[in-house]
C-alpha cells in the first residue's frame, strides 16, 4: 500500500510530537530539519492536522506544535484518514463485462480493508513502543547475498 507524501511526512510529523508526550512545543522548523521535510510543505500538512484536531499550536518564543489529544487516543487510521482524503475507485468498464481489472479492484478493495484494520487497531504511542523496539532481528533464516567483485 502506498501513501502520499503528504501521509508519508504527515506521519512523520506527528511522531516527533507524540515522542515529545506534551513536554514541550516543537517548532515546525526543527521538525523539518529532523525529518527531512521542506518547510513550505510541512507547514501546509500541519496545517490539516491541526484542522482535524489532532495537533494544536503555541504561540510565542517557545511556540510551535503539540499534540491536541494524548498519543494513544490519537489512532493511525484516524491520520491517515485526515491526510489521505477519502480516495476515488475508477468506474467500471462500458460494456458492463466482469473484466481482470474489476476483479482486482475487488481484491484491492479487501487489501485496503485489512490495512484500515490494522491502522485503526494502533495509536501513536503503539508506534512509538515499536519504534523503541528497535528494528525486527532474524535469527537463523537470514543469508547475505554473496558480493560481487567488480571486473
Amino acid at each position: 500500500m502506498r501513501f502520499s507524501m503528504k501521509t508519508e511526512y504527515g506521519v512523520r510529523a506527528i511522531m516527533e510530537l507524540a515522542a515529545l508526550d506534551g513536554r514541550a512545543a516543537l517548532q515546525s522548523g526543527e521538525i523539518a530539519r529532523r525529518q527531512r521535510i521542506p518547510g513550505p510543505f510541512l507547514d501546509q500538512v500541519l496545517m490539516t492536522l491541526r484542522r482535524s484536531g489532532f495537533v494544536r499550536s503555541v504561540r510565542g518564543p517557545h511556540g510551535g506544535h503539540l499534540l491536541a489529544r494524548p498519543a494513544g487516543e490519537i489512532r493511525l487510521d484516524e491520520v491517515i484518514g485526515c491526510l489521505e482524503g477519502s480516495g476515488t475507485e475508477p468506474a467500471p468498464g462500458g460494456d458492463g463485462a466482469q473484466t481482470y481489472g474489476l476483479v482486482l479492484q475487488r481484491v484491492t478493495r479487501d487489501a485496503e480493508q485489512a490495512a484500515k484494520e490494522v491502522f485503526a487497531a494502533h495509536t501513536l504511542s503503539d508506534l512509538l513502543r515499536l519504534q523503541a523496539a528497535g528494528p525486527p532481528v532474524f535469527h537463523g533464516i537470514f543469508k547475505p547475498l554473496p558480493s560481487r567483485a567488480r571486473r
